[in-house]
């Protein structure tokens, strides 16, 4: 058996050991001045202050005065970007036009994309990603085109008024 000692102190009805001998199997330590009859527990809870700053919500939907669609994300952020952005897709394709520019401008010598040339039948397209998987009768109008403009190329270099020195 232990034997423990205690310490009363005057004018008190309180108890306190010297020392806390924990068994063995224990993992907590306690200090020796820690009187665990003492703690009472809290009678009053805290609030929270009113004056706490709130967070604006982010996915709050905003009539964007810089783009004129519904959006969410505020103003100059990601959401009006992709809102100004699909608010240009084409009507009849879906389409951006403006992301197949300059593929038609340097592969098949076009201005612009034409999804009425590019794209004969909508419900019939086929795209792998953002590739559009060209029908074969428009693969066959965009080869006869180049041919023409060969052709056009080959005349121009052999008609004696091309190879005048002016």
């Amino acid at each position: 058996m232990e034997s423990r000692s205690e310490e009363v102190i005057a004018g008190s009805n309180e108890v306190f050991a010297d020392s806390v001998v924990a068994p063995d199997s224990a993992d907590v330590l306690v200090a020796d001045s820690v009187a665990l009859d003492t703690v009472d527990p809290l009678d009053t809870v805290e609030e929270v202050p009113d004056s706490v700053e709130e967070v604006p919500d982010v996915d709050k939907v905003v009539d964007c005065p810089r783009c004129g669609t519904f959006h969410a994300g505020g103003v100059f952020g990601e959401a009006c970007y992709q809102a100004r952005r699909n608010a240009r897709r084409c009507a009849r394709c879906g389409l951006l036009h403006e992301d197949y520019d300059i593929p038609a401008r340097f592969l098949h010598d076009m201005d612009k994309f034409d999804c009425e040339f590019f794209i004969p039948d909508v419900d019939k397209v086929r795209m792998s990603g953002q590739t559009i998987i060209l029908p074969e009768q428009v693969v066959k109008k965009l080869d006869e085109k180049m041919e023409k403009k060969l052709e056009k190329i080959k005349q121009a270099k052999s008609s004696p008024q091309a190879n005048k020195d002016t």
